[in-house]
């Protein structure tokens, strides 16, 4: 799926504008994380807290790494109430996917930045327009894609933990790139009130629903319908941030120009 995902982009090269390659770049990449999830919530049999102990080594290199006599700490009932708690497993493929899919949609991002500056003849921090903040919301997505990839939260280590919730942050602070880029309209106004109604309904659910049980049914159910709220309010952040893209720069904020040259 890899392979043929992004050999399609490489055949589209030259067929359709920088603007769409970019835009389709970023759906693939994120869709074959998505369909990953997905896979993980459909087969799982049971899903719970599942946590890996890390330390420093003092006489080796100053990284963290996993602990030597107590690596893992299972919890089976406790609740996992975020795609980051499950994705700060040190050496689960889920944590490579996270960051994979980050750090390559956060590069094609600097793309979208890049022909938006080129484009309009500007540069970077030069405010005249609400156009001039789109590439600064554009910088913020990325920035905060790219720390949520690389800090885990393994609510172990105080560093990794900050720095992917700064990460998130500028991930849902990013999102308003849309509403400058594409100025306000209908579209903008609809996907940041799905994205953010989502984020309340996702918060509110992981205040409420059980955080520790014995019953391992309840803990599975309520860990999975925390994930399923979160990967569907990612889904809606790919479609802002693939519009954002997309609409930026040469298509000046139209989302409906022709992606063909």
């Amino acid at each position: 799926k890899v392979i043929l995902a992004y050999l399609t982009v490489a055949i589209l090269a030259g067929r359709v504008t920088s603007n769409f390659q970019i835009a389709f770049g970023i759906t693939c990449t994120f869709q074959l994380w998505n369909l990953f999830w997905v896979k993980i919530l459909l087969t799982s049999p049971n899903i719970y807290s599942i946590k890996v102990l890390t330390e420093v080594l003092p006489d080796w290199i100053q990284v963290s790494i996993p602990a030597e006599k107590e690596t893992l700490k299972v919890r089976k009932d406790r609740v996992v109430t975020s795609i980051s708690e499950l994705s700060g497993i040190r050496g689960g493929h889920m944590m490579v996917a996270l960051r994979i899919m980050s750090s390559v949609t956060a590069a094609l991002t600097f793309m979208a930045i890049q022909n938006d500056l080129h484009f309009r003849n500007t540069t970077f921090f030069s405010i005249q327009s609400s156009e001039d903040m789109v590439p600064i919301f554009l910088y913020v997505a990325a920035m905060g894609q790219f720390m949520t990839g690389h800090f885990e939260l393994n609510l172990m280590d105080g560093v990794h933990s900050t720095g992917h919730y700064i990460g998130v942050m500028g991930i849902s602070l990013g999102t308003l790139g849309v509403g400058f880029c594409l100025q306000w309209n209908w579209l903008a106004v609809g996907l940041l009130t799905a994205y953010y109604g989502l984020l309340v309904i996702w918060t509110y659910y992981c205040a409420v629903c059980p955080k520790k049980s014995n019953d391992m049914r309840i803990v599975t159910r309520a860990s999975k319908i925390c994930i399923g709220i979160e990967l569907v309010m990612f889904n809606v952040y790919a479609v802002i941030l693939a519009v954002t893209c997309y609409a930026s720069g040469q298509n000046e904020g139209n989302v409906f120009t022709s992606p063909f040259i």
